[in-house]
């Protein structure tokens, strides 16, 4: 398990390299909407159409339909801030994110990096949709490198999500520990630059776990 020591010198590294909350939106875009039907478990959702986003710097994140995507790669506890990964404005970020972090064919510093930039793409550039970046980075999940099926490594319409989760020799996830002392640890580091509502909404969720 981490030491608070091992999670505050994790959240400097990661926001070492990131915007901050202020900076101009990213100039991604989408292709097409996100159009999903509720499973019969009432809680995972499938991706009725295909659909895709083009980050900033023009790399393609298509995502197939047919895919299921029920949130889970943003923690649940970070959920308290938007209501739930599927929200408004947080629906296409979180549909990508939770994509790529099922195929887990790009490393997952990218994975989690677009999440922000499809964030903001959408419109999201205040202060909470910066913190959730900084959840998912600190403690979203995380795998090796893989060595991909060249089948599987472009994900268009013609993309076999079935045949490539079974062929794909894909890494172990490792999810980082988020337990109280982390958390706390995590929070006192990202305080002064985020919304203190947001803060004290964490705290909440915290406490009622």
């Amino acid at each position: 398990m981490l030491t608070r020591r091992d999670v505050v010198k994790g959240i400097a590294a990661a926001m070492a390299g990131t915007l901050t909350p202020t900076a101009a939106e990213a100039q991604g875009r989408y292709v097409g909407s996100v159009v999903t039907r509720w499973n019969e478990d009432g809680r995972r959702m499938t991706l009725v159409n295909p659909f895709e986003y083009i980050d900033p710097s023009n790399v393609r994140w298509p995502v197939p339909a047919g895919t299921t995507v029920d949130g889970a790669s943003i923690p649940r506890v970070f959920w308290s801030l938007i209501g739930g990964p599927f929200e408004g404005k947080y629906r296409n970020a979180s549909v990508v994110h939770d994509f790529y972090c099922q195929v887990r064919t790009r490393p997952h510093v990218n994975v989690h990096r677009v999440f922000y930039d499809a964030m903001k793409t959408s419109g999201l550039v205040d202060r909470t949709s910066w913190l959730m970046y900084q959840a998912v980075a600190q403690f979203g999940p995380r795998w090796a490198a893989v060595k991909v099926d060249p089948k599987c490594e472009i994900v268009d319409e013609n993309y076999d999500f079935a045949a490539c989760s079974r062929n794909t020799a894909k890494p172990d996830v490792v999810m980082p520990a988020l337990g109280e002392a982390e958390l706390d640890a995590f929070l006192n580091t990202v305080e002064s630059e985020a919304k203190p509502s947001d803060i004290e909404k964490l705290r909440a969720a915290a406490r009622s776990r």
